[in-house]
């Protein structure tokens, strides 16, 4: 590795194999290629990574699959033939990581257990990322977003009493990912003061469970009689709906509830037990969020931010998925890249969200077409041109 890491690319030089179809382990591989690391996904021949085909899409790749592809390289090969085996082997001979969300046993199956490929490479941290763990009634069977949401409580806590609803968005997937590229940072720092790589096991539903615990399972952390059973923080958040759209507010402390009041001419609320102190309003945030409602859908976005911000509650106006872009504290920090690549046209993409010394980075790069880059990768491994020609031609490598 010839690439020297600086503050703003800190995993520059570092080689990050994937082998994965959907989120998890793809998006975890691109916040590693952000941070500097470089990264070859492996896929099938003809089909690819199924996300290709994943909602909006021009020429072949999809608005969903870039967005967690961004910068890597493809080699498409077939893992089921003994050179596809052969080649992942040697990518993991030199590589630095090598990840994996296929099902338990699988990888041993192909040939490419851990333990086989760090026996040829110490220092390699290889990372299996599964639904439901590597034991237990549910181990091997498959699991998506929406499947982990329900069996992690997320759907009875969105749902409320007996009912139940998704968080419209690949959360579980999106928080598996994060905590996988975490622990691969994690395993590379224990590697530079040990020289050993090592195994990680990561399962979705570990990962999202731990995601929900601390606000959202309160009520099952502390066991003593004496517990003051409270709800969840999150439901004391208020989406207040004004005339002309909405704004979501955090309305905690006695100076906030006092700018409300004020806010809706209702001085009787001052000496109402349901609403003194804060506890009491926890207790009752049922009647809580009435008065909101009640006392502020007459007034318009801009009257309520306005004694909000005087009243420093912590506030802004709720957004739609089409005018966040629009926003003006989004555009002021650049969150977003707006940039032309060959096949997708013009697009926008996040730029990378961590600022290592304070510099903004990007990743305004393009995700790869399938087998894109397959012949200078085997050729990399020592494939020569004739038999990358051959391999070609029987079907069991695929160039884009």
């Amino acid at each position: 590795m010839t690439d020297t890491p600086t503050a703003e690319q800190p995993l520059a030089g570092i080689e990050v194999v994937e082998l994965s179809t959907m989120v998890t382990c793809s998006l975890a591989a691109m916040t590693l290629r952000a941070q500097g690391a470089r990264v070859i996904k492996v896929e099938p021949v003809r089909t690819g990574d199924p996300m290709r085909m994943l909602g909006s899409q021009k020429s072949g790749i999809s608005a969903l699959f870039h967005n967690c592809n961004r910068g890597k390289r493809s080699l498409a090969i077939n893992l089921k033939h003994e050179v596809g085996v052969e080649a992942v082997r040697r990518l993991a001979a030199r590589a630095d990581v090598l990840l994996n969300n296929y099902r338990p046993g699988v990888m041993a199956q192909l040939g490419l257990a851990s333990a086989t490929l760090r026996q040829t490479n110490p220092r390699l941290i290889n990372v299996a990322v599964t639904g439901f763990g590597n034991r237990g009634p549910l181990h091997d069977r498959p699991a998506y977003d929406h499947v982990i949401q329900g069996i992690a409580g997320i759907t009875g806590l969105q749902g409320g009493g007996d009912s139940y609803a998704f968080v419209r968005m690949l959360m579980c997937d999106k928080v598996t990912a994060y905590t996988t590229a975490q622990a691969v940072t994690a395993a590379l720092l224990a590697r530079h003061s040990t020289g050993e790589g090592q195994h990680i096991d990561i399962s979705m539903l570990h990962a999202c469970l731990a995601f929900m615990w601390p606000d959202g399972m309160m009520h099952r952390t502390l066991h003593d009689d004496d517990v003051l059973q409270m709800p969840p923080i999150s439901e004391s958040y208020q989406t207040i709906k004004a005339r002309d759209g909405a704004v979501a507010a955090s309305i905690l402390q006695d100076s906030h509830w006092e700018a409300v009041i004020a806010l809706i001419g209702r001085d009787e609320l001052r000496t109402d037990p349901r609403f003194t102190t804060l506890a009491s309003r926890f207790l009752n945030l049922e009647a809580f969020s009435a008065v909101l409602r009640d006392g502020m859908q007459h007034l318009s976005v801009e009257d309520i931010m306005t004694a909000f911000e005087a009243a420093d509650i912590p506030s802004a106006p709720c957004e739609s998925r089409d005018s966040v872009t629009e926003n003006v504290q989004v555009q002021a920090l650049d969150i977003l890249e707006t940039y032309v690549t060959e096949n997708l046209g013009k697009l926008t993409s996040p730029a990378p969200p961590v600022q290592f010394a304070g510099a903004a980075t990007s990743l305004a790069e393009p995700s790869p077409c399938l087998g894109e880059h397959s012949r200078e990768i085997m050729a990399e491994l020592g494939f020569t041109t004739g038999q990358v020609d051959d391999l070609l031609a029987a079907g069991k490598l695929g160039i884009g």
